[in-house]
């Protein structure tokens, strides 16, 4: 156990016992968490996130492996955003979509729409699918303001949901998930343009996409939105842009 000291903030963390790196499997992990008895709130969070941290249903977490630093947290400064040629197609692609924040999302009507991709986009994470309270205990906690963007065609079908995290500064994006049968509309990079704009709107700073792993192919496209800043050597950076 260690103790934690930030401005108005002490927190007790724990370390994790090793285990594979989910996104290395060749390299074993290790992360700090916060102590299960600590009471959490955005406010907390708020100030976490912008030194690494993450959550992962009710624990925030932070990578803290013994020999490997490549884990990068990413976030966007949502008011210096210029969107490419590629994510403006995207956008025009989808201005048939109605989009909508629920603040208080039914859990249980996205399960399927999650489980089916899943099992199409990540077929080895069988963990991940295998009961609604898994899905329940990934994406949301007792503490959090959780809310989803809901993302439908206009015959109301739902193709893409985005669950995201509220703080102070704006917003951590947990998870989306989508209907990979419209994987022509880019939904995955639509989703994040479209939490961009609501940010823009609402005046609020950071939209937080998680980790980010330079050799990881399957993250690239999270240094495609420029700019993009990464928290490393405890201080957050331009890494492009």
């Amino acid at each position: 156990m260690i103790c934690y000291t930030s401005i108005m903030l002490k927190l007790k963390l724990y370390q994790s016992t090793a285990y594979s790196c989910p996104y290395i499997p060749s390299n074993t992990a290790h992360h700090h968490t916060t102590d299960p008895a600590q009471s959490l709130s955005k406010d907390i969070y708020s100030q976490l996130i912008n030194l690494g941290f993450r959550r992962a249903g009710s624990r925030i977490h932070r990578p803290n492996c013994l020999n490997c630093k490549q884990c990068i947290s990413l976030r966007i400064p949502v008011l210096g955003f210029q969107a490419t040629r590629t994510q403006k197609r995207s956008l025009t692609k989808n201005e048939d979509l109605n989009v909508k924040i629920i603040n208080s999302p039914d859990h249980s009507k996205y399960y399927d729409l999650y489980n089916n991709y899943i099992i199409s986009k990540h077929p080895e994470s069988d963990s991940m699918h295998d009961a609604i309270d898994t899905f329940d205990n990934f994406l949301f906690s007792d503490w959090s303001e959780t809310f989803a963007i809901e993302y439908r065609l206009p015959s109301s079908e739902l193709v893409c949901v985005s669950i995201c995290d509220p703080l102070k500064q704006g917003w951590s994006a947990v998870y989306t998930f989508y209907n990979i049968s419209y994987s022509q509309r880019s939904l995955g990079v639509f989703s994040i343009l479209k939490q961009i704009e609501l940010l823009h709107r609402q005046n609020l700073d950071y939209l937080y996409l998680g980790y980010w792993i330079e050799d990881c192919e399957k993250m690239n496209y999270k240094t495609q939105f420029k700019p993009c800043e990464g928290f490393t050597n405890n201080q957050w950076i331009k890494l492009n842009g």
